[in-house]
């Protein structure tokens, strides 16, 4: 079966979860996964002036995990931080995807 893993934001209690962003659980899938590579790029961008390229949002969102204690963490970890952040976190992937939707860059990476 194998280890599954979200990328878990210790700091505000949030956590992204790869399936929703049609990835595997697993690292490496996770890893490979260009939709949830975009989303942690997105989470962590860290900008005070925009550019070409950059992301458009008025959310609040781009940069909100920026500075933040970020995990990668597998349901077999000895800290539970995996089972806590289902029970006890907020699940932001509805708050990322249509970011990654703009300008069609969710279906140009399917």
């Amino acid at each position: 079966m194998g280890q599954y893993y979200y990328i878990v934001n210790l700091t505000k209690k949030e956590y992204l979860h790869p399936h929703r962003f049609e990835a595997g659980l697993k690292a490496r899938e996770l890893a490979s996964s260009i939709r949830v590579m975009a989303a942690l790029a997105l989470l962590l961008t860290r900008s005070d002036e925009g550019g070409g390229g950059d992301w458009t949002d008025t959310s609040g969102v781009v940069g909100s995990w920026a500075g933040d204690k970020i995990w990668i963490v597998g349901d077999y970890d000895s800290s539970k931080l995996y089972h806590k952040s289902e029970k006890s976190y907020t699940e932001i992937s509805d708050k990322v995807i249509p970011l990654l939707k703009k300008d069609g860059f969710w279906d140009y990476y399917a």
